[in-house]
């Protein structure tokens, strides 16, 4: 992941819709242009975060798998 990360949110053994909630929450906190990193571990995790950033123009940097279950992935705010 990118050395500037402004903050870390972990939704690891939460199901959705509340990874995407929080991540809402976690997103509107910050500035744009500033990065965020979130795991999880939902099935639907990676696709549910795929819809939200498309629906609201944020940009995903990278996505890691971490292992089996658990994915990270880091976005940049937009404006």
């Amino acid at each position: 992941m990118a050395d500037s990360i402004d903050k870390r949110l972990d939704v690891c053994g939460v199901c959705c819709p509340l990874p995407i909630i929080r991540l809402g929450e976690s997103i509107a906190a910050l500035k744009p242009g500033q990065t965020l990193e979130i795991m999880g571990n939902d099935p639907v995790f990676e696709a549910s975060v795929r819809d939200f950033c498309q629906a609201n123009g944020h940009t995903i940097l990278e996505v890691r798998r971490i292992d089996r279950r658990r994915i990270a992935m880091l976005i940049r705010v937009s404006a």
